[in-house]
């Protein structure tokens, strides 16, 4: 699969590695998601690519030197006993500039824990001037802490760092060469994890890399999700045990508490750090004050782990027990309503990129009440204009065989619930299916699965 997208990316790591002076480049993101590929898209012959392991420091010093050799023949000769040593000596005997990557840099830093205030003390004297250098790593807790916290020796050093995100639904739809609708469901399993798309192109069908992927307790993506959590967090268990909660419908945090047998209090930072590294959401209902608001879910935002906590982990005894086949039934048995999340989520987020008469929109929320006088009910997407002045309601089924206007009926009778006590000059309504043909009547708005896979990058 040839590389897509990263285009803005690109440009600003070719942008920065193009000025005369040294600089600082710290790029990180979560495992798989194409940090390597793309500092490949942008190496030259002027690049010394190192990546790091977890070997003691003076071997990893030793390797690091073999790579600095292509560019200075001979620098692996000597034993360099620190890397304050290496470096220097690096920088003074450069003929010319040079781009220095260190791939992984975490691994590094683990074996030589004063390596961030080495860098800090070369960059800070002007001991680096003849090479920039990038700095690439996968556990984004840790590398946030490198270069994001005020304590931290490289706090405010870097001149541009980049968090990679996942990639946009639509270019899994090229990735895979599918149309729209299918492409949301491949994207509710493999998410926008570009190693993911390319494992899952291996296969002729979802339900056959699902099979060997991930249900499989030989395949490749087996345990990604408690690898993942390895990476990122600090204690793995439990961020492991929310998530399997929240994969079985436990969304609030009274709920998650009263399982787990703990105090909701202590539950707050393990699902900071989940939110923090993108792999747990914090949904506010519409019309609450996010800071604290008691109206609020969590729910797994990254599709491969709520796959995961969903299916694998409540059926690893039948897994390892060689019953996949039973476990496949269940998953088509349940298949519409897991799709369903990914598509309530794609359509909040096509929200953004949305523009009625000029008005474009803030990024959308749920809305729901629970109530013994006026019952339950729930809005999909509620969304304000930029500048405040219209409102944006609508609902998103992922089904064939919806009848437009009983899904209209149904939307005005939910909208007669709501609490609007700001006057807004108009209310729009938004109707998203998968199948149905594009149509804008008066105020009411009908969109469909290519709309929800278009937009910006």
């Amino acid at each position: 699969m040839h590389f897509l997208n990263r285009e803005q990316e690109k440009a600003l790591i070719t942008g920065e590695l193009g000025k005369p002076d040294s600089r600082l480049i710290v790029l990180y993101g979560r495992r798989r998601i194409g940090k390597s590929a793309l500092l490949r898209q942008v190496l030259d012959d002027q690049v010394v690519y190192y990546l790091a392991d977890i070997n003691e420091a003076q071997v990893q010093r030793s390797f690091f030197a073999a790579q600095v050799a292509d560019m200075i023949p001979g620098f692996d000769q000597p034993v360099y006993l620190d890397w304050n040593t290496l470096f220097r000596q690096m920088n003074q005997m450069l003929k010319r500039h040079i781009t220095v990557m260190i791939d992984e840099f975490p691994y590094l830093v683990r074996s030589s824990p004063e390596l961030p205030s080495v860098i800090q003390k070369i960059i800070d004297l002007g001991q680096n001037s003849r090479f920039h250098l990038v700095l690439c790593g996968s556990s984004q807790q840790m590398m946030q802490g490198l270069v994001l916290d005020r304590s931290a020796p490289l706090f405010g050093r870097a001149h541009r760092i980049i968090q990679l995100q996942p990639m946009r639904c639509k270019w899994l739809l090229q990735a895979l060469q599918i149309d729209p609708a299918a492409a949301i469901e491949e994207y509710s399993v493999w998410g926008g994890i570009p190693r993911y798309w390319e494992l899952r192109s291996e296969y002729a069908s979802l339900n056959e890399a699902i099979r060997e992927l991930v249900l499989d307790p030989y395949g490749i993506l087996h345990e990604e999700p408690l690898r993942l959590f390895m990476d990122d967090l600090r204690y793995a268990v439990q961020p492991f045990s929310i998530s399997s909660l929240i994969g079985q419908g436990c969304n609030k945090l009274s709920e998650i508490a009263g399982r787990l047998n703990k105090p909701a209090t202590s539950l707050n930072r393990p699902l900071q750090n989940m939110i923090a590294t993108g792999y747990v959401k914090r949904d506010v209902c519409w019309g609450e004050k996010v800071k604290n608001s008691k109206k609020t879910l969590y729910r797994i935002l990254d599709p491969l782990s709520r796959f995961f906590f969903t299916f694998v982990v409540p059926n690893q005894s039948k897994l390892s027990s060689g019953h996949v086949d039973l476990v496949m039934d269940e998953i088509k048995s349940r298949w519409k309503l897991h799709v369903s999340e990914t598509w309530e989520e794609l359509c909040r987020e096509s929200v953004s990129h949305l523009e009625i008469d000029g008005h474009r929109f803030l990024p959308a929320q749920r809305w729901w009440q629970q109530s013994r006088k006026q019952g339950s009910a729930e809005i999909d997407l509620i969304s304000e204009s930029t500048d405040g002045s219209v409102l944006l309601v609508g609902e998103a089924k992922w089904q064939s065989r919806v009848r437009p206007e009983s899904l209209l009926r149904d939307l005005d009778d939910k909208i007669s619930c709501l609490d609007l006590s700001k006057k807004y000059d108009r209310v729009f309504k938004l109707l998203l299916l998968p199948g149905i043909k594009e149509k804008t009547e008066g105020d009411i708005l009908w969109r469909n699965a290519e709309f929800v896979c278009s937009g910006p990058d």
